[in-house]
């Protein structure tokens, strides 16, 4: 049935509607009517109005141009659920990110020990920061000592990582936010990696029409997990 509002010299006429349904599930609708001059902009539907006959869409956004003399063509975009809120959506993205060359897990292999050191490496008391074989004595560099070396200069690596985005929706404005910056396991089908473990790294959320479209961020963390002193 078309949507139509009478007033009292003229008619709101409905020109199409169309409607589509996002990767999130999201619902929305496309209604464009003709309103007269005698009812523009009094008949105009205010922000986040119900659909004349989908409650559970409400209006986002509208726009219009005045084409035809004594009538405004406006279209207007409702958002929200046809049939059921939208199932939660997870995603994963994997990346990499530069780490100190001193916590690769084969760090010794490559660089040595104060008393053997490898590939041009510099081991410096920590008391004095001069080179030395003490036992104590800490890494500084991969140094170039006249002769080449495929590691001098080295002082990173590039680590694999992980986020897990999660987007949920709710009919009512979410009321609180995650701890961000803090250890906790995400939702849904998210991988298992031994050692490692999750940190909330982001929450943000935006109102659709009817709904409110809920994101988490969580950030995979290395090898030895997220230090539960710090976090």
């Amino acid at each position: 049935m078309a949507f139509s509002s009478k007033g009292r010299d003229d008619v709101v006429d409905q020109v199409s509607e169309r409607f589509e349904t996002d990767r999130y599930g999201v619902d929305t609708i496309e209604l464009t009517v003709k309103i007269p001059d005698s009812k523009y902009p009094d008949q105009l539907l205010a922000d986040f109005s119900p659909h004349p006959r989908f409650t559970s869409m409400e209006l986002t956004k509208r726009s219009g141009q005045r084409a035809q003399p004594g009538w405004w063509t406006v279209n207007y975009t409702f958002e929200g659920f046809l049939l059921s809120l939208p199932e939660p959506t997870y995603e994963l993205t994997t990346s990499l990110g530069q780490e100190p060359i001193q916590t690769h897990p084969d760090f010794e292999t490559f660089a040595g020990t104060p008393a053997a050191p490898l590939n041009g490496s510099v081991f410096v008391d920590p008391d004095t920061g001069y080179k030395s074989e003490k036992v104590n004595a800490l890494w500084k560099e991969f140094a170039y000592s006249g002769t080449a070396s495929n590691k001098a200069g080295i002082d990173s690596y590039l680590a694999p990582g992980a986020e897990w985005r999660e987007t949920t929706f709710q009919t009512t404005r979410p009321t609180g936010i995650k701890d961000v910056g803090t250890i906790d396991s995400p939702s849904g089908p998210n991988p298992s990696v031994s050692g490692r473990d999750w940190l909330v790294w982001s929450e943000s959320y935006i109102r659709r029409g009817k709904i409110y479209q809920v994101t988490t961020v969580y950030k995979l963390s290395g090898r030895n997990g997220w230090d539960d002193d710090i976090y």
